[in-house]
């Protein structure tokens, strides 16, 4: 966005007296506005964006408009950067303009556009439809119902992977990878999968490849599963890999043990991320009828339905970071890019049955890499279950997903004392009148009961005395 173009768009609303379908004024002498959200929602629903300017009054009596001017320039730009990376359903790149009229300072904030896939865009708090605002002429106004409905309609029609891939041309897709998919998926119906020459139609059906513009090319999906060579070797994809590190504590400030960055088409990183946790996990010896057996620290099918998973789920719109595996020495994490595609919950997790990555998710499993749809995580907590471990911990954040498998020794713990574990590993340090914060309705004793147990099994240790007594965990 150009900087004079948007100060001739500012000074022309100004002239006009009047806020416009694409300018919105606020008055920030009493700080960042707290509605200003709701043109923010509004403008990304708006083809081209618009503009937030701080720092201007609106007298409708009049008719005109005041450069009241703003004073803490940072502080507003932080306001902001909060609102739309953090409260906004869709992380949002607005451009700002600091600049000066009539001797005074105001910013100007572009809010651009949302892509199909990403509207409504609404606050995360409120929800829908009462949190996404559309422009209405010079105002913003609350979604109806209906228009909800044709945003998520058209968001359907959009999905990120299905999109082109850059860099990438139809040659660059393996015929013998999707000869091996056409063999499974005509063995599993009892059709003769036999093809002498895999026509564009068929590939465009499956979602492997399509037509943009004027031209065939395969689609993110198709090139992800399918390429001939790594997919990382094309710019465009260089940030698609999965970081697995194994540490010796419980956190990452623990010695690292054993690493590595995989990458590969799709199915090949669920197999060699399963590899990994595999190779730096602990086994035991267990009776089986007469048969001596080795297991596992942690059934080998919940691994493989959460790294298969973090795959297939993963939001490959953000290449900030990575996908990531971490070994702890008493829990495994699996981090992925992006939070829960709208509907689901961490709550209804288990009966949920959508993905944002339509295509990977169907073609994966023609691969055998997904079970029935809506039953992976009922593998991880039966499975779970039977090797006597805690129920797996899901953490759905503004930017991410997090699964966490509790290991032999958090598994002692009940949930209030792993909830209490869990706070430990990310602050440090504990005392009883925090844990009595973070369980309002359990009393101080069974407080002080929960505290001895993990001193007991050799989890943390306290310091302090008397009133300043604190814990700490044992890594």
């Amino acid at each position: 966005m150009d900087e004079p173009k948007v100060k001739q768009i500012i000074e022309e609303a100004i002239r006009l007296g009047s806020e416009t379908s694409s300018v919105e004024f606020k008055d920030a002498r009493g700080g960042f506005p707290r509605d200003t959200w709701k043109t923010v929602s509004a403008f990304s629903h708006r083809p081209g964006g618009g503009f937030v300017v701080l720092g201007v009054t609106e007298d409708r009596l009049k008719n005109s408009m005041e450069v009241t001017g703003i004073t803490e320039l940072a502080v507003l730009q932080e306001k902001m950067s909060n609102i739309v990376s953090t409260q906004m359903s869709v992380v949002i790149r607005p451009e700002y303009f600091p600049m000066t009229l009539d001797g005074k300072t105001i910013l100007v904030i572009y809010i651009p556009e949302c892509s199909d896939q990403h509207k409504p865009c609404y606050h995360k708090d409120i929800g829908m439809p009462n949190g996404a605002y559309v422009r209405d002429g010079n105002t913003d106004r609350k979604i109806t119902h209906d228009e909800m409905l044709r945003f998520l309609d058209n968001a359907k029609l959009s999905k990120f992977d299905s999109t082109q891939a850059l860099d990438t041309q139809l040659s660059d897709l393996s015929e013998k990878k999707i000869y091996d998919l056409l063999t499974r998926m005509g063995q599993r119906t009892n059709r003769d999968a036999r093809i002498e020459e895999i026509a564009f139609d068929l590939l465009k059906n499956l979602g492997i490849a399509d037509t943009f513009g004027k031209d065939n090319f395969p689609t993110i999906a198709g090139f992800l599963i399918f390429a001939k060579e790594k997919p990382q070797t094309k710019r465009s994809f260089g940030r698609y890999i999965v970081r697995c590190v194994k540490y010796k504590g419980s956190n990452v400030a623990t010695d690292i043990i054993d690493k590595a960055d995989i990458d590969g088409t799709l199915n090949e990183q669920i197999d060699t991320m399963q590899k990994f946790i595999l190779r730096n996990i602990r086994t035991s010896a267990q009776i089986v009828g007469t048969k001596r057996v080795e297991r596992y620290e942690y059934p080998e099918k919940a691994i493989r339905e959460i790294v298969a998973n973090a795959v297939i789920h993963r939001d490959y719109r953000i290449t900030e970071t990575y996908t990531q595996v971490n070994v702890f020495e008493d829990r495994l994490e699996i981090f992925n890019p992006g939070c829960l595609p709208p509907g689901v919950t961490v709550d209804n997790i288990r009966d949920a049955q959508v993905s944002r990555n339509e295509i990977i998710a169907a073609r994966l499993k023609d691969l055998d890499y997904l079970e029935e749809y809506g039953r992976g995580i009922d593998i991880v907590f039966t499975e779970t279950e039977k090797w006597g471990l805690l129920q797996p911990i899901f953490k759905n954040t503004t930017n991410s997903f997090k699964v966490i498998l509790p290991g032999e020794k958090l598994s002692k713990l009940n949930d209030r004392q792993f909830r209490i574990w869990d706070y430990l590993v990310e602050q440090k340090r504990i005392t009883a009148t925090a844990c009595v914060e973070l369980f309002p309705d359990i009393s101080r004793a069974t407080i002080n009961n929960d505290l001895s147990r993990m001193q007991e099994l050799g989890l943390i240790h306290s310091g302090g005395a008397s009133m300043n007594t604190y814990y700490e965990p044992n890594f």
